[in-house]
């Protein structure tokens, strides 16, 4: 047995990486178990990378805060290490009553990629999938889900989304109901002050969810076009996972090209830090080429720090000119050297850098409309990403009667 496992891994590490991938996703869905469903919709168990500084990770966290404010009973699964994410924020599990994960009827929200769902539930465990109705809580950030997605969200009943552009990209890839849930956006009391001294702007990713789709050189190339030298303004870069793409790093240092208002910061911060870093910003930036819902700008608006984006996908949602500063854009191939969103014939955008400027140096030198931006946007963030609409959506959902798609 022990010579037939060596040869097996052996084969698996000789294949080459892309028919890895396939070969995972394919075997995977062979052996995941399947649920019939559940007309019973409580208790929850949510289930995906809980202690992992993603995205991802960040939705699951949001979905156990919500089951908390809307008292619904619910236990957790963290799925984080192995290939899906690692396990860098412990803390966040350290805060949670252990609770054994229920057998039988209720609901099972995965926060996880689409083409890993099945994998998802066999780490699971079919005792926990079995009798439940199986959510799978999608986030893309292209007009189209790719082919791959399609044998994973066969495993789910319905899917949650959290902006309508994800909803329209899984759509014709899905049959069940879709349900558009906008992230609850937790900024824990933090609140911007009084501008600072030095005009700060802030731009912040996970390299993990694609260097090329974040687009953070057009970020530095703004910058520099609006401020050049000057050390009356600084951009401040939080980066996340930076090992995973080396390349990016590169291409980072040089566009920054030894400019020193540019700061960049690469270690993994604590929530409450992330937060106070937002609010010592005087501008929030994500000159992004796409966004399933784009947490960076939801949470600098609930702060009140004024927000400029690509005003294309999820962030055009709530992004307007009354709330921010909407860039414009041209279409281009989706290319990702990282392959996380490559597709070339779908397309994303390239933002407008020079307007991206002009909008910078307008919010510096006008004080009184950086002032007015910064409380409209708090005002709308709030009305739309509260902890409190977030929990009574779930629990309208979960509690009340099965509905049509939406």
């Amino acid at each position: 047995m022990r010579i037939l496992y060596r040869l097996a891994r052996i084969f698996w590490r000789m294949l080459p990486p892309a028919r890895r991938r396939s070969l995972f996703i394919i075997l995977t869905t062979l052996a995941s178990p399947r649920s019939s469903g559940s007309r019973a919709r409580v208790p929850v168990v949510v289930a995906g990378m809980v202690s992992s500084a993603t995205g991802l990770g960040e939705s699951a966290r949001m979905n156990i805060e919500g089951l908390k404010l809307a008292k619904l009973p619910y236990a957790v699964i963290d799925l984080s290490g192995s290939m899906l994410g690692p396990a860098d924020l412990p803390s966040f599990l350290a805060d949670q009553q252990e609770r054994d994960a229920p057998i039988g009827q209720g609901s099972l929200i995965l926060h996880v990629p689409a083409p890993v769902l099945p994998y998802a539930q066999l780490r699971c465990g079919r005792g926990v999938v079995k009798g439940k109705n199986v959510v799978g809580f999608i986030h893309w950030e292209l007009p189209r889900v790719p082919a791959a997605w399609r044998s994973g969200l066969r495993f789910m009943h319905e899917v949650w989304v959290p902006s309508q552009f994800c909803a329209a990209a899984v759509r014709p890839a899905f049959d069940g109901p879709i349900r558009v849930i906008p992230h609850p956006v937790d900024v824990a009391g933090v609140r911007k002050g009084k501008r600072g001294a030095v005009f700060t702007v802030l731009t912040m990713f996970n390299v993990a969810s694609s260097f090329e789709r974040k687009n953070p050189l057009a970020a530095i190339r703004a910058f520099k076009a609006a401020f050049g030298s000057d050390r009356g303004a600084r951009l401040v870069m939080k980066v996340h996972s930076i090992e995973q793409y080396p390349d990016g790093l590169a291409q980072l240092q040089t566009e920054i090209d030894g400019a020193d208002n540019i700061t960049l910061l690469t270690e993994v911060m604590a929530r409450r830090d992330v937060l106070e870093l937002i609010a010592g910003a005087d501008v929030a930036l994500s000159l992004h080429r796409s966004e399933g819902f784009g947490l960076l700008a939801a949470e600098a608006m609930m702060i009140g720090v004024p927000v400029v984006a690509t005003d294309w996908s999820a962030t055009a949602e709530f992004v307007t000119p009354e709330t921010g500063v909407p860039i414009g854009y041209s279409l281009i191939p989706a290319i990702d050297p990282q392959g996380a969103c490559h597709d070339p014939t779908q397309m994303w955008a390239d933002a407008d850098v020079d307007a991206a400027a002009a909008a910078l140096r307008k919010l510096r030198a006008d004080p009184a409309f950086w002032m007015d931006l910064s409380e409209r946007a708090r005002s709308s963030a709030g009305a739309l990403f509260s902890a409190e609409r977030y929990a009574k959506a779930i629990r309208s959902i979960l509690t009340g009667p099965p509905t049509s798609l939406q």
